[in-house]
């Protein structure tokens, strides 16, 4: 499990006590993963306590800030399970959410939360998130429910494939990784979940908002030109762990357990 972080000293050990009251105590079937973005507070040392008495816990400390979609990405590809999931270090998802997610693995490489109206929240953040899905389906033609849902699960191979071409180090990255499944002929499976709204967000609506469509312009651009490659001849109609695998573009399978 992957937990990107930004100045979330108060709200991170809470997250983490819930979560791994929740999941195996076995280490060899579980990680914790917290990428650290940069904080300026005290997030780092927090969870370097943590991890020093849990060997479920283990840190990423960058600097400087780069952006969630940066920390997220660093990550996907640093984590070591065969199933790999990424939530918000902020805990608006519950562990009931989490293994929500987890189940629809079972039947798809990529599987995504979907809030109930595409996000929670004040009504005007809500109708942002409505606008910008509607951005997406027109420049991209993605037609999710919900694309800026907090979490989110990947097979590691698909995990590998998808974040190894990814480059939005901000919160349009989700998009980003949902274009790239989809020009991997990858099934996305749509999870219905049930988020906590929680104070103290750092998106800052405006100015954020305006940056996301930037960067949904500029992974159209990149599509055009090239930059992540030619698309696959052959989509995938029903991808199954091993059929995720043989995919040229992704590693051989890993050894390891967990999450």
């Amino acid at each position: 499990m992957v937990l990107p972080c930004y100045n979330e000293a108060e709200r991170l050990p809470g997250t983490l006590k819930t979560l791994l009251a929740h999941l195996s105590r076995d280490p060899g079937q579980v990680e914790v993963l917290v990428v650290d973005d940069g904080s300026t507070d005290a997030t780092v040392r927090e969870a370097d306590a943590i991890a020093a008495g849990e060997p479920r816990v283990r840190v990423l400390s960058c600097h400087p800030n780069q952006g969630k979609g940066f920390a997220v990405r660093t990550g996907m590809l640093a984590a070591e399970g065969e199933l790999i999931v990424f939530t918000d270090a902020d805990g608006s998802y519950g562990p009931s959410e989490v293994d929500r997610i987890i189940a629809a693995l079972d039947e798809a490489p990529v599987a995504i939360g979907r809030r109930a109206n595409g996000t929670s929240g004040l009504v005007r953040r809500q109708v942002a998130s409505r606008v910008f899905n509607l951005t997406i389906r027109g420049m991209l033609g993605l037609r999710f429910g919900d694309t800026q849902s907090g979490l989110k699960g990947f097979r590691r191979g698909a995990a590998q494939a998808i974040f190894s071409h990814a480059r939005v180090d901000g919160f349009a990255f989700d998009v980003e990784a949902l274009w790239l499944a989809h020009r991997l002929g990858l099934e996305v499976a749509e999870v219905d979940v049930q988020a906590t709204d929680r104070q103290g967000s750092t998106v800052r609506m405006r100015s954020d908002v305006l940056r996301m469509l930037g960067e949904v312009w500029t992974i159209r651009q990149a599509t055009a030109d090239g930059t992540y490659g030619s698309r696959p001849q052959v989509p995938i109609a029903q991808p199954t762990a091993a059929a995720v695998l043989a995919d040229p573009m992704l590693p051989a399978p890993p050894t390891t357990a967990g999450f």
